[in-house]
């Protein structure tokens, strides 16, 4: 049930409350106070988790490009996010999975561990899963070397959400279990329309691909990607420090012919 709904449901019941102890006693003396109180009890259950109604969290929707205004929203969120938590504000829980989806978003990995810390803590007390939080932070273990604590944490997540699969693959990659991985990729690429979700599945895949000696289905996988529109991402990975992968790349942007054995 959305949020605006558990508001109207309860307003509803609210009001049948005021009429039925109204009629047996006097309105005037009855609605103020009751009125008073919803107020102050819906205005507190939208200010936080804790109250039982879910925030709409936003989804996760891929990796973006650095630039000026991505490190801009960083720095902007990151402040918010110490000024938040110094306070003890209520939002502070909203301010920290905002800078992460941030963080992660233009893989800024290095400043991930305070946020990461303190979204541990609040997921002992939450009362609702956020797997898309939950799969990020284990991303985000993942690229600080705390694998274990990552392992633990996307060991209990048992949804299909698509951003718990590519942290799943990169775990996978991380383990030497190259294969697995782009299976977990391809299985979930196929499900997911997402654009940016989906290209970053691809990507990742394409790049599994070329290290495991299947440079063949890797060019077909970036020539996808390319037609989709998404050339710009495909020109990234000839920074890749694996020259498989900028080998790769650059055949399928063009810049060079093909290897055909004869």
């Amino acid at each position: 049930m959305g949020s605006w709904r558990v508001l109207v449901v309860g307003w509803g019941a609210i009001l049948a409350l005021c009429l039925a102890v109204g009629s047996e006693t006097s309105m005037p003396a009855v609605v103020p106070p009751l009125a008073a109180a919803a107020f102050v009890l819906v205005g507190a259950a939208l200010a936080s988790d804790y109250f039982g109604i879910k925030r709409r969290a936003t989804p996760w929707r891929g990796q973006v490009a650095s630039s000026q205004a991505a490190r801009m929203r960083v720095a902007a969120l990151e402040q918010r996010f110490q000024r938040d938590r110094e306070v003890g504000s209520v939002r502070t829980p909203s301010s920290a999975r905002a800078l992460l989806v941030a963080l992660v978003e233009t893989s800024a990995w290095s400043r991930t561990a305070d946020v990461v810390d303190f979204l541990a803590a609040d997921a002992l007390t939450r009362p609702h899963q956020d797997p898309v939080a939950d799969a990020l932070r284990a991303c985000a273990l993942l690229e600080l070397g705390r694998a274990p604590e990552a392992k633990r944490l996307l060991d209990e997540l048992r949804t299909k959400e698509p951003v718990v699969a590519w942290v799943r693959a990169r775990q996978a990659e991380r383990e030497g279990r190259l294969a697995d991985a782009e299976a977990i990729a391809n299985g979930a690429a196929k499900t997911w329309t997402e654009p940016g979700v989906r290209r970053d599945l691809l990507i990742l895949r394409a790049s599994l691909l070329a290290r495991i000696g299947h440079g063949d289905r890797a060019r077909v996988v970036l020539g996808d990607l390319i037609r989709a529109g998404f050339r710009r991402d495909v020109e990234h990975m000839l920074e890749t420090r694996d020259a498989r992968v900028s080998l790769v790349a650059q055949e399928a942007l063009g810049l060079r012919s093909a290897y055909r054995a004869a």
